[in-house]
C-alpha cells in the first residue's frame, strides 16, 4: 500500500515532521517505560533546561527551549503534578512564579542521564547514517522560518 502522505510531496512536510516527532516519541516512551520511567518525551525541553540551567520562570522556559509559552505551561502542569518539579514566587518579584525542581525530580534527572546519552548517540548514529546534514538543514529551515514565515 503506497504512503498516501508520502505521494503528497512538500505540501506535507509538516506532516511529515509531525509523524517523525511522533515515532520518535513513541520509542523513546518506550525505552523510558522498559526501565521503569514514567516520564513523556514532550517533557524533556523544561525539564533538562531546569536540569541545566536551575530554576526560571515560565517565559524564560519558552526562550530558552523555543517551545512556546503555553506549551511550557501544560508541561509545567504535568511535572508538578508527578512532583518533579514545584513553583515558588521570585524572591525579587513575587509577582513572578520560578520553576524548581524537587528533590524526586533531581533523583529522576540523575536516572535519565544515561538514557539520555544513549538515546543521543543512538540518534546521531542514525542520522550520520541516513541522513548526515539533518541537523544543519533543520537549522537552515527554522532560520528561514524565522525570517520569512510561510
Amino acid at each position: 500500500m503506497s504512503d498516501f502522505i508520502k505521494t503528497r510531496g512538500v505540501g506535507a512536510f509538516g506532516t511529515r515532521l509531525r509523524r517523525l516527532s511522533e515515532q520518535l516519541d513513541r520509542d523513546v516512551r518506550e525505552i523510558y517505560r522498559a526501565r521503569g520511567i514514567d516520564f513523556e518525551p514532550s517533557w524533556f525541553p523544561l525539564f533538562a533546561a531546569l536540569d541545566e540551567l536551575g530554576p526560571m520562570s515560565v517565559g524564560e522556559a519558552a526562550t530558552h527551549t523555543g517551545v512556546s509559552h503555553a506549551a511550557i505551561s501544560q508541561i509545567r502542569g504535568k511535572l508538578r503534578a508527578e512532583g518533579l518539579i514545584t513553583v515558588k514566587a521570585d524572591a525579587a518579584d513575587l509577582r513572578r512564579q520560578m520553576l524548581h525542581m524537587t528533590p524526586k525530580g533531581r533523583a529522576l534527572v540523575t536516572r535519565m542521564r544515561p538514557l539520555w546519552r544513549a538515546i543521543a548517540a543512538a540518534t546521531e548514529a542514525m542520522c550520520e547514517q541516513s541522513a548526515p546534514n539533518i541537523l544543519r538543514d533543520l537549522e537552515a529551515i527554522e532560520a528561514a522560518l524565522e525570517r520569512n514565515g510561510m
